[in-house]
């Protein structure tokens, strides 16, 4: 058999959905190597859920902290921290998202900067929780944002075994290197 039947007794050319095939892998890998070399600006949500976030340790200049709602589409409101940073250096990042189907969750995970840490520019995460180890900070101010509202500041942040849950995560630019992205059946959520 040369190729595959279609509806209406029609053939598909293995050599066309080899073509097409490669093609649509080579746009998807092309896209991921422009994010990893930060090329393309990222932005990840949990379509509904939270994900988290977990690292080794992270480093950051400007970072900043102040409260807000996420809505979802049904309506139901999430108090969070909307934490930012100008940079931010992540050693050892790990992200996953549970996704719930009828045949069991299924769980995203990607992981990154094992050997040389991640950089992220203009990075931006809604969390409803930060958890971590040792921590340090430079220049720290809490009350009265220079910028309006009420929140935290801080010149310069380190954060050994970081740890959010989040329902938003933008950045500017991403710096990659070591990254491994897959699914799997089951929960295998970074921990």
């Amino acid at each position: 058999m040369k190729g595959t039947r279609r509806k209406g007794g029609r053939r598909v050319s293995r050599r066309r959905l080899a073509a097409a095939s490669f093609a649509g892998l080579a746009l998807a890998g092309g896209l991921l190597m422009a994010t990893a070399n930060g090329v393309l600006a990222v932005s990840a949500a949990g379509s509904g859920g939270a994900f988290k976030l977990t690292g080794e340790r992270l480093e950051g200049d400007a970072f900043r902290e102040r409260t807000d709602v996420i809505v979802e589409r049904d309506g139901t409101r999430h108090p969070v921290a909307v934490v930012s940073a100008e940079r931010a250096w992540v050693k050892g990042l790990c992200a996953s998202l549970l996704v719930p189907t009828p045949f069991g969750p299924l769980t995203l995970r990607g992981s990154a900067g094992r050997t040389r840490p991640v950089l992220a520019t203009g990075i931006v995460i809604n969390t409803d929780r930060v958890r971590g180890g040792d921590t340090s900070f430079s220049d720290l101010r809490v009350g009265l944002l220079p910028e309006g509202g009420v929140g935290a500041a801080t010149g310069h942040a380190a954060v050994d075994r970081p740890e959010f849950t989040s329902w938003l995560a933008t950045a500017g630019t991403f710096r990659m290197s070591d990254v491994d992205v897959g699914v799997e059946a089951g929960r295998h959520e970074c921990s």
